[in-house]
């Protein structure tokens, strides 16, 4: 037996010890009860007069939305989804589906007082629990494992009845007062404050409803029964989160505020968000060519703000308080100060101090990143600017929109600039990941709308990327003019996502409040039979012992990890991508990516490689009047070629020179290198031109750049004899259709469509000659229709589009995986089709139709794998939908579509119906690409997307797993990045968050396990009148949990993807019967052993009656503690074990070798320690080998058992031991037969296939 504590005696039984306090009548106690009785009179007094101000001056809060949340927020309002906000409600142009409630607060010397109150009150509750702890503990005994410390003599109080009492009260109220203080948090201080109109607030809340997606398309009655008792009887402010802001006032009287990097201002009782265009057209632009006046820009900047973006990383204060004020910490602290006043003060320190390291590490890595994100935004550079005639040097910071600015070679761009004079090369891989550099020029000067995301990127120069070279000359003068400063940027935009992102509500995160109201009600139970047993045993404790004693197991079922151990295989599988060369932004979404059942794919540079080779062209002759194609021009050859189609190669492109190379498109640069021509660029007088070895020169006096919409670009050239020619370039597609008929071959199209099947990428060129009476003037202002017309089709270009090394063996695991992968390209179909059969992402079998809108806007379907010359069977999509149903269900037939067919079908209501019977899409706009992602997610489903980040940026952010192919740091346009630029990232990915998503599955399961078994532990030993000694409560929390915790998120995900995902419910049949099964199990075998226990004739029952509940540490010198906690021990770490099987989602368990050596190790010791003979090893966790009522023993508790007429007893003899030993493994076979045979074997594989999933079925 161990060395139980010999003192100290407590104060009132110490004539030489002094007692501070005796009654609660003492000054001490009367003082703090003066200060209680002080703080509520003082807020409630307060309250009554903001009461009755509000009564005098009702203040309306001002309800900002823009149109698109307005309308939501109507529907769900009707359908009782969503609660109507009360106020002044104004419609404004804000982006995506915000909604605000502004209210206006000003402050009063009473409220502060009030407020300041209250912070003290709180710091004062923290200074009772160290009071109290101290007086616990005062001059206690430290010697051995059962001498750490348990009590002390109670200088202040006197004694542990009164130390108990006031440790009760204390306990209760400060876990009320920090409850109320989370549930209001940022909101607090308003409490304190007046409500006013806004004209003369000094502060505001803004209230902003979140903008959330709810992943769950298979919802339990018990969730729905929740979102419905939620929206009944919770207010609007449960949707979305307060934010208390300072109001600004400028020098010029502006008053404003800053949310969420939207600057509002404040006109009287209105408020409105702050933008500023300096145009809508290019002319627009064009009129603030001579810059600005400098107060104009003072007055700009003050109305718009600093061109910065408006982020700060949070003090270390606010990081502690936003950690730690939580309903999850404010449980610690509670279960935490319980540990540390009942007499677990070395354990209890142990777990709090892990629970603080771990807020230290997540407090950490918060300012880490805020520090890395602060690092992207904050950017100062010294910018040359035209200010009042005259080019002077400002901080970028000054920038406003509308200042002219001059370019730098390379310069790093502090905002977004629209090119009004010169061009410039560019690198935007910081951006969009695009690794090549791009040419940028300056815009026309025409009255067309600037869109800088589509027809005029061409000439925007976006913020944070960078300007390697600044014209075609060291001295040339390229000029730009400020479009957008601050949060309003591309950039800023793009970060906007990232600081302020949308929430993605999981199905866990809806079920995890269901799961914790079962264990409340649960831990309820337990702690009144745990009262009832306490009784029952005839235990000499105080009501707060026993009290003690209860929560101890509320605490235990109620586990303050249960929300970690959810997020726990995310943090873990973040290392491992890193690992894999896969950089993530937000955790969260790797969960996502473990339910991924659609993933999408761009085609040019994800699928393929980004480079294509130039294979040459095919020419048009006309023989007898009728063109006819001739045979393919390789690159060798493109000197035989006709001067016609040569001028077009050599000038009809977008390609620039930087330094000695040729950059731009790389379709471009290889098309232009292979004439063997060279490129001039253009000076402060001269037009680019382009000339050959032989003196041929040809002037580009204008160009339209690439344009999505049309699929086209164009330039009109000068020979040297003063004729205009131009020369359009674009897909096959819409070359035909500008050209005149007589021009086509008559096997145009399926010529073109043969050469697209066959992998190339396939543009034509067509060229006119302009009329001799033009003028240079007259030819500058043709519009781009004008321009783009009545051509004569001279030749089809040729590309090869290889396919990636890796992108068939990524299709190939996808499918696998069971998940569908899709392709979205802005090229033509038939290149697709050509791309999806080689990378096997459709069959070689299946047959694929086409999709797209003939001559009489009418949709038709058409196979794409028809010969050339063959006769074309056309559908339409009605009897695609008769006659083709059942090809497509069983997937024998897949559907391509194009864009436009897709916008029309979409129009026409059929969609829906055929959308997942799709399979390509082809020419669409990065657009069409972002509602492929939204329609998937509409659907129920989860999607992801992959691209190289360029014109792909949207639908990257609009899947839920976006992962862009970029050798940038991290890319701000989706959540996961791959830096190696490989397509397979796409399945390591899908297996890190299927692993992820598993692990943190199991680690909830083990502490589940963790809760339900210790409850009945507790239970029987308070049926019993005893309690584990501390050695065993060091072994299970301090060990067990601890380690063997760590030890389960060490399993490595599987090298490749199964048929099934992981579950994502906490309440499905696979989580509850593998958690129930397992404790039902454990409860057979548990009653087993007890009652294996009573039937020995040696067993002499624990003489509870003559126990004290406080002095715990003598309660475990006894038979029932060793078979109990040996019991249980056993059964728990088995948990672990089991949880951690893997072989579907994670390697084998086998592979774990921290967890086989943790688990093991305790196995074995624990055996040893059951069955070896009596010795101070054995003696350390009180094992019942040690005869405990023997003459004289030590044990207060026997010693009193015979006095009063009790006989010693044996202790458990080997056999007995032996055989409660077979029957804890006996409980673990099982355990493991459940798991293996029941829920991960046959019998869960046939219930499967009887009651097959309700999900959206489609064939991958």
């Amino acid at each position: 037996m161990g060395s139980f504590p010999t003192g100290p005696e407590s104060c009132l039984a110490d004539p030489s010890c002094h007692v501070y306090i005796t009654s609660m009548r003492n000054a001490v106690p009367l003082t703090i009860f003066g200060f209680w009785g002080f703080v509520i009179l003082s807020c409630f007094t307060f309250q009554f007069w903001k009461f009755l101000h509000s009564k005098r001056r009702k203040v309306e809060p001002v309800i900002l939305r823009s149109a698109m949340a307005s309308e939501s927020v109507s529907t769900a309002v009707k359908h009782k989804k969503s609660s109507q906000l009360k106020g002044v409600e104004v419609i404004l142009d804000m982006e995506g589906g915000k909604e605000l409630q502004v209210t206006g607060y000003t402050g009063s010397f009473f409220g502060e007082l009030c407020y300041l109150l209250c912070c003290f009150t709180s710091l004062h509750w923290l200074a009772l629990d160290v009071v109290i702890i101290f007086d616990y503990y005062n001059k206690c005994q430290v010697r051995s494992v059962d001498n750490l410390c348990f009590y002390g003599n109670y200088f202040l109080l006197g004694n542990y009845e009164l130390n108990g009492k006031v440790f009760f009260v204390v306990f209760w109220l400060q876990l009320i007062w920090f409850t109320a203080w989370v549930l209001f948090k940022g909101k607090v201080h308003n409490c304190f404050r007046l409500p006013t109109e806004l004209s003369s607030a000094k502060v505001v809340s803004v209230w902003a409803r979140d903008q959330e997606e709810i992943l769950s398309t298979t919802d339990s009655f018990l969730i729905n029964f929740l979102r419905e008792i939620k929206t009944k009887f919770s207010s609007h402010t449960t949707e979305g989160h307060s934010f208390i802001i300072p109001i600004e006032t400028t020098k010029r009287g502006r008053r404003q505020f800053v949310f969420q990097g939207q600057r509002f201002l404040i006109k009287g009782d209105s408020v409105q968000p702050v933008h500023f265009k300096v145009g809508e057209t290019y002319s627009d632009y064009y009129e603030h060519v001579k810059g600005i006046h400098s107060n104009e820009a003072d007055s700009r900047l003050e109305k718009i703000g600093p061109n910065e973006i408006p982020f700060k990383p949070d003090t270390l204060i606010e990081s502690i308080c936003d950690e730690t004020f939580s309903l999850f910490h404010v449980y610690q602290l509670g279960a935490y100060m319980l540990a540390f006043w009942g007499s677990y003060l070395f354990v209890g320190a142990l777990l709090a101090t892990i629970v603080v390291l771990s807020a230290s590490i997540t407090i950490y890595t918060r300012r880490r990143n805020q520090f890395m994100i602060s690092k992207i935004t904050k950017y100062v550079t010294e910018v040359e600017v035209l200010r009042d005639g005259v080019w002077i040097k400002i901080d970028s910071r000054c920038l406003v929109p509308g200042d002219v600015v001059r370019l730098q070679r390379d310069w790093k761009l502090p905002c977004d600039l629209l090119i009004i004079k010169g061009s410039c090369i560019c690198d935007e891989s910081a951006l969009t990941g695009e690794s090549m550099p791009v040419q940028k020029y300056n815009a026309p000067i025409a009255k067309v709308p600037y869109n800088p995301q589509g027809n005029g990127a061409r000439h925007t120069l976006f913020s944070g990327t960078t300007v390697i070279q600044s014209g075609s000359q060291t001295n040339d003068d390229v000029q730009a003019i400020v479009t957008a400063t601050g949060m309003a940027t591309s950039k800023g935009e793009l970060l906007s996502g990232i600081l302020y992102p949308q929430i993605l509500v999981f199905k866990y995160d809806e079920e995890l409040p269901v799961v914790v109201l079962f264990l409340i009600a649960y831990a309820i139970v337990c702690f009144i039979i745990s009262i009832i047993f306490q009784n029952h045993t005839g235990s000499q404790s105080i009501w707060v012992t026993k009290w003690m004693y209860c929560m101890f197991s509320v605490n235990q079922i109620l586990n303050p990890l249960l929300p970690v151990a959810l997020e726990v295989g995310q943090l873990h599988a973040v290392n491992n991508l890193k690992k894999r060369g896969i950089l993530c932004l937000n955790p969260k979404r790797i969960a996502i990516a473990g339910k991924i059942r659609v993933f999408c794919f761009d085609k040019t540079g994800t699928l393929t490689k980004e480079g294509l080779d130039f294979l040459g062209v095919q020419c048009s002759l006309v023989d007898s009047g009728i063109p006819t194609f001739g045979p393919l021009v390789s690159p060798a050859k493109v000197e035989s070629l006709s001067p016609l189609v040569t001028h077009g190669l050599a000038t009809c492109h977008a390609v620039a020179k930087f330094g000695e190379e040729y950059v731009g498109n790389q379709v471009e640069v290889k098309m232009f290198s292979s004439v063997g021509w060279e490129l001039v660029e253009a000076t402060q007088h001269e037009l680019p031109y382009v000339a050959n070895n032989k003196g041929k020169m040809l002037k580009i006096v204008k160009q339209n750049e690439f344009d999505h919409a049309r699929a086209t670009m164009s330039v009109i050239i000068e020979d040297r004899t003063g004729t205009y020619y131009v020369y359009c370039k674009g897909s096959f597609e819409k070359i035909k259709d500008m050209s005149t008929p007589e021009t086509i071959p008559e096997d145009y199209l399926e010529k073109a469509r043969e050469h697209a099947l066959e992998g190339c990428y396939v543009l034509g060129l067509g060229y006119r000659k302009l009329d001799s009476t033009l003028t240079r003037e007259s030819v500058l202002a043709l519009t781009r229709d004008e321009i783009e017309m009545d051509l004569k089709f001279i030749s089809l270009i040729l590309f090869r589009n290889e396919l990636k090394d890796d992108s068939a063996a990524t299709m190939e695991a996808l499918k696998e995986g069971e998940v569908r992968p899709v392709m979205v390209t802005g090229d033509n179909a038939q290149c697709g089709h050509y791309i999806a059969k080689k990378s096997g992402m459709v069959s070689q079998s299946t047959e694929v139709l086409l999709g797209d809108v003939g001559k009489d806007e009418r949709i038709t379907w058409s196979s794409l794998s028809a010969k050339c010359g063959a006769t074309v069977q056309r559908l339409s999509t009605e009897d695609l939908m008769l006659k083709k149903v059942s090809s497509l269900e069983e997937g024998s037939v897949e559907l391509a579509i194009t864009g436009r067919a897709f916008n029309v079908l979409r129009d026409e209501g059929l969609l829906s119906k055929l959308f997942l019977f799709m399979r390509i899409y082809a020419r669409f706009s990065p657009a069409d690409k972002v509602e492929v992602a939204t329609m998937h997610r509409d659907k129920g489903l989860t999607v992801g997307m992959c691209g190289d980040g360029g014109n792909d940026c949207g639908a990257l952010r609009a899947a839920h797993a976006g992962i862009a192919l970029s050798a940038a740091e991290a890319s701000v346009v989706s959540p996961f990045t791959a830096r190696d630029k490989n397509v397979i990232s796409v399945v390591d990915l899908l297996i890190e968050g299927r692993g992820a998503l598993h692990t943190s599955f199991a680690s909830y399961k083990f502490i589940i396990m963790y809760g339900l078994m210790f409850s009945v532990f507790k239970l029987c030993c308070y049926w019993y009148g005893v309690i584990a000694c501390e050695m065993d409560y060091v072994s299970i929390d301090g060990v067990a949990v601890l380690v063997l915790g760590y030890a389960m998120t060490r399993s490595q995900p599987e090298h490749k993807l199964n048929k099934i995902r992981p579950t994502s419910s906490l309440l499905g049949p696979i989580n509850v019967a593998s958690v129930l099964g397992m404790w039902i199990i454990n409860l057979c075998f548990f009653v087993g052993a007890v009652c294996f226990m009573s039937s020995q004739k040696e067993y002499v029952k624990w003489p509870a009656k003559y126990s004290h509940g406080a002095t715990w540490w003598t309660l475990g010198d006894n038979w029932e503690s060793t078979v109990l906690f040996f019991t249980m021990y056993f059964q728990f770490i088995t948990g672990a074990f089991i949880f951690t099987f893997g072989a579907t989602f994670r390697k084998n368990v086998l592979f774990n070798w921290l967890l086989l050596v943790s688990y093991g190790g305790l196995v074995t010791l624990f055996s040893l320690l059951l069955l070896l003979p009596p010795s101070g090893f054995t003696s350390i966790w009180h094992v019942a080998s040690q005869q405990f009522n023997s003459l004289g023993t030590s044990s207060p508790v026997w010693v009193l058992y015979q006095e009063n007429g009790g006989h010693p007893s044996p202790g458990m003899p080997f056999s007995f031991r032996l055989k409660l030993l077979f029957i804890i493994f006996a409980s673990i076979a099982t355990n493991v037969f459940w798991q293996k045979v029941i829920i991960e074997g046959p019998v869960a594989a046939a219930l499967a296939q009887k009651y097959p999933s309700q999900r959206t079925k489609f064939l991958v």
